[in-house]
């Protein structure tokens, strides 16, 4: 049940390979000299422990009472180990490091005389003393990871079928210590992005297997975020989080690197199991009547996932992993929207809350909506590894993957807007005019697809030296044909009164009856748009070392170069009509309905009927649609270089390694050129380029066999997103959001600082550490968002800048325990726990109208993130889990002013997971998300107190039947 292929933990988590493909370490199967006595099972492993240098990790409760016979002669750990456990029900297993986890296995089978009552009950009683499965045994693995790397790095483990129901790998991701999760809050499509010690999921980097994803995230919108919505949370063994920076390492990022490390087939047994399951949404209220695609109104969804691992060959020299994955849902969300906020002077004049007349009470809305959502997923995709390994000194891989994302997705948008006449105001209420009403409709379907293809092979020589080469190209895609049809009503003499003295904003119409009738609306706009993005990503680098290994002494040296080609194109096909201002009682649909928190009845469009007895009569405004269709086009393209060398001087206690990378970037953009607002048929170029020298610096002393203490210094970049240099100036309707962008930008440039002190307990199924971290950026990069009033309504205006400087501090708290001392009767050594709680202080200076703004938080960052899990372990290999995920709000949009500022509130996530063997074959389990039905909610403000928007989510249930022989 090895985690990944590393050689060892410096080449994977310190010389920042960050590739390699599960294999077990050199250490693990190098032949010395063993000798041990007969004796207690715990004190040989640890007599062969010291000898070899490979860490033994073991439950004492496993092995109390195991004799051990005596050793003598040439053999590797592993073998040492081997020998030791044989006729015991223990069996040993290796990571991703350099590191050995001595087990029970995972059930004893009744093989003789299965129809003895005698052996009957003797396995049963073997069966129910199983161990070390699930949680368990990913923390044991978890812990032996940091326990062996040399810089700062958690990971996330699983075991084949899963802990928790993370529908993908993001999910999976946000209860790594300081780990946390974003998804796009306004298009609302099935994605999701990862931050890393509260900095922008813009500035990792993400690789599959040590190659670098790219992304055209945001719908095509060209920004450096990895969409992990897209990959399983089973696609990999491992996910490695680097946190601190060794040269090797690749140079844009100042979050973290993250690494999925995919299974193969030299990790020992051979493994093969299905999974298939079946989930339920508590919340399916919105109406799917008039939901084109593959939309069903049921709760239900489901899918499968498989993996095959197998070694192949007279001597084993051929490896094969096949995994594959289908998954589908459909689902509600409604997302209650009470947009914009307006201050008001005494006199009813508008005015803003900081200027001597403004009249103190709350803010009041400028609009109401309810973006209702009915949404069809399927994921599905896999991936194939073809490994060779002919020697212990020579490895190759081939490796292919491709996993696809296609979302139907309906919103329905009844809005009141542009309120005018604010009367009757006091602290919490007012009353407004409602000059105008609307009726939208939109239909996307999104496809997104990320595919790639690594090759790698390295070679050992005999004065423990490594030459490795690896190269791999990857391309994601973007897909989304959206219909979009709105109608309008004018109403004159229709109000609104608003109460803000709860955390959600309510309101009550004077005369909702006027809303329901058909014949009040005409034809407002009807546009349909198709948004084409893909990038292309081609690496190749070449890495040696020499005496670089995690056990190596003394002097060590690192070299390499590489080169990244990296270029996206997106394109825009807008279609407008001329509007007829024909009656929606040609196209209504009155669904029966009342959304979630709006209190009346609303009237939808029936997108069939339109198609049938409107869009045949209207034409198409040819000069608008060639302007918008131009409006969002760009191609981008960069190219990276870079070489890097690095040296260590390792004594038995103390381990400096220092490093200088130089990284070389060009880059050169094509834009949309737009005269008087009207986009020409004409594209401005723009192109740049910088050089860098990055030091890095880092060291590990060990204080004791249980106390470890690391340091670490770097130089890091952030680089501009492609959108941020490339995009030129376009306006959203729907959102009341204009963007554009700015191809002076300059990368980040951070200087990365860190320290954490570890302790690990004897048994090696426990730890705790405490670290801090600084991050002093320069240029840093923020979204200024300015309102501009337009038709009544005010639209957020967002365009990147470098910001003056941003400053990020932090502490990281981890405590993890399989079995928690003092527990009482039954609880005693089966409950575990595991804990990790984030604190972070940001603040940026940004320029505003050429005046400075000082913000205390940088984007996407949040002050506190905490994981806390509860796990039991079960007779059969079973497990419940109680985990609670929590994070604080956080800024997606800095404002030109503090009352601007907005992002999403905090939010806690409870869930739960029951796993067991139910046959010697099949495991069922049961799993439950969001049980406390948390809502999603957005705010306003410096302390985003203002709510802005709330989404509803609901329940999900998971029921597994697994078959793993």
């Amino acid at each position: 049940m090895q985690l990944s292929l590393r050689r060892s933990a410096m080449s994977a988590l310190v010389a920042a390979i960050a590739i390699g493909l599960s294999v077990p370490s050199q250490a693990q199967t190098e032949a010395i000299s063993i000798s041990t006595s007969t004796q207690a099972l715990d004190s040989a492993l640890n007599a062969i422990a010291r000898q070899s240098g490979v860490d033994i990790l073991f439950s004492p409760t496993d092995v109390a009472g195991q004799q051990a016979p005596a050793l003598s002669g040439e053999m590797s750990a592993l073998q040492a180990v081997q020998r030791l456990i044989a006729g015991t029900p223990l069996e040993v297993v290796t990571t991703s490091s350099r590191a050995l986890i001595v087990r029970r296995k995972e059930m004893l089978r009744v093989a003789l005389a299965p129809d003895s009552a005698a052996a009957t009950s003797s396995a049963t009683s073997d069966v129910e003393e199983v161990v070390v499965t699930g949680t368990a045994l990913q923390n044991q693995e978890a812990v032996a990871n940091r326990r062996n790397s040399l810089t700062i790095v958690d990971t996330l483990t699983q075991d084949d079928t899963g802990d928790l129901a993370d529908k993908s790998l993001a999910d999976a991701l946000s209860r790594v210590s300081g780990v946390s999760t974003m998804q796009v809050l306004y298009g609302e499509q099935e994605s999701q992005y990862v931050a890393v010690r509260g900095i922008t999921p813009d500035l990792n980097y993400v690789s599959v297997d040590g190659i670098g994803m790219i992304s055209v995230a945001n719908q095509g919108s060209g920004q450096r975020r990895i969409d992990l919505a897209l990959i399983p949370s089973q696609a990999a063994r491992t996910t490695e989080v680097f946190k601190t920076f060794t040269a090797d390492l690749d140079s844009g990022a100042i979050g973290g690197i993250i690494n999925i490390v995919p299974y193969s087939a030299f990790d020992g047994d051979e493994k093969f199991y299905v999974d298939t399951f079946a989930s339920y949404s508590t919340y399916d209220k919105v109406p799917g009547g008039n939901s084109p695609g593959g939309y069903d109104d049921t709760p239900w969804g489901g899918g499968i996932k498989q993996l095959w691992s197998k070694r192949l060959g007279s001597d084993d020299q051929f490896g094969v992993v096949i995994s594959s994955v289908y998954q589908q849902r459909t689902y509600d969300e409604t997302k209650r929207n009470p947009n914009g906020r307006s201050y008001y002077t005494a006199t009813g004049a508008t005015t803003t809350p900081i200027s001597p007349d403004y009249n103190g009470y709350d803010a009041a809305p400028q609009a109401f909506v309810s973006y209702d959502f009915t949404s069809f997923v399927e994921n599905y995709g896999g991936s194939a590894l073809l490994e060779f390994s002919p020697s212990s000194s020579w490895y190759s891989s081939l490796m292919l993957y491709d996993y696809r994302q296609k979302e139907d997705q309906t919103t329905n948008g009844p809005t009141l807007r542009a309120f005018t006449g604010l009367t009757d105001q006091t602290q919490h209420t007012g009353t407004l005019r409602i000059p105008d009403a609307r009726a939208i409709f939109w239909y996307d379907r999104f496809e997104t697809e990320s595919r790639g293809i690594i090759f790698e092979s390295r070679y050992e020589f005999q004065n423990d030296s490594r030459l490795e080469f690896r190269t791999g190209y990857n391309d994601n895609t973007f897909d989304n044909p959206e219909n979009l049809v709105s109608y309008q009503y004018k109403p004159t003499n229709s109000f609104v009164s608003y109460d803000t003295s709860a955390d959600s904003v309510s309101f009550t119409l004077s005369d909702p009856q006027a809303l329901m009738v058909p014949s009040n609306y005409s034809l407002y706009q009807a546009t349909d748009i198709t948004t084409r993005a893909k990038g292309e990503s081609a690496e190749a680098r070449l890495d040696y070392s020499l005496n670089f290994d995690a056990g190596s002494l003394g002097w060590g040296l690192k070299a390499g170069l590489g080169l990244r080609d990296f270029n996206m194109e997106r394109d825009l096909t807008n279609v407008t009509y001329n509007v007829d201002k024909s009656s929606l009682a040609l196209a209504a649909y009155d669904p029966h309905y009342t959304p979630w928190m709006w209190g009346y009845p609303v009237l939808w469009v029936d997108y069939d009927a339109y198609n049938a007895g409107v869009r045949p009569n209207q034409t198409i405004n040819a000069a608008t649609s060639a302007s918008s269709s131009l409006s969002s086009d760009y191609s981008y393209d960069e190219t990276v270089t870079y070489g890097y060398v690095s040296g260590t001087y390792a004594t038995e206690s103390t381990r400096v390694i220092a490093g200088l990378r130089a990284d070389s970037a060009d880059y050169s953009a094509d834009v949309p050129f737009s005269l008087g607002g009207v986009f020409q048929n004409v594209f401005q170029h723009y192109s740049g380029d910088y050089a860098y020298l990055l030091p890095s610096f880092n060291v590990l002393h060990d204080l004791s066999d249980q106390w470890r203490l690391k340091a670490g210094y770097s130089r890091t970049l952030g680089r501009p997103a492609p959108e941020d240099i490339a995009q030129a100036e376009t306006r959203n309707d729907t959102s009341f959001t204009i963007s554009r962008g700015n191809p002076t930008l300059d990368p980040r440039i951070a200087d990365n600082v860190d320290l954490a002190l570890e302790y690990y307990t004897s048994s090696g199924s426990g730890m705790v550490s405490l670290g801090g971290f600084m991050k002093k950026i320069k240029d840093d990069i923020y979204e200024l968002k300015e309102e501009q009033p337009i038709d009544g309504i005010t639209y957020i205006v967002s365009t990147p800048m470098n910001a003056n400087e941003s400053k990020l501090r932090g502490i990281e708290f981890q405590y993890i325990e399989n079995s928690l001392p003092g527990m009482p009767g039954f609880l005693a050594g089966k409950l575990g726990a595991s804990i990790n709680v984030s604190r972070m202080w940001g603040e940026m200076d940004y320029i505003v109208d050429g005046a400075p703004l000082h913000v205390d938080r940088l984007l996407f960052q949040r002050d506190w993130l905490a994981n806390g899990a509860l796990f039991y372990q079960l007779p059969r290999g079973g497990e419940v889990r109680v985990a609670y995920n929590y994070g604080d709000e956080y800024y997606d949009g800095i404002g030109a002013s503090p009352w601007l500022h907005r992002g999403p509130q905090e939010r806690g996530q409870l869930a739960m997971s029951v796993r067991y063997r139910v046959l010697d074959d099949w495991i069922v389990k049961f799993s439950a998300v969001n049980l406390l039905d948390d809502n999603l909610n957005l705010g306003y403000g410096e302390d985003l107190g203002m709510r802005r928007a709330e989404m509803k989510k609901g329940l999900t249930f998971y029921f597994n039947i697994i078959y793993k022989p």
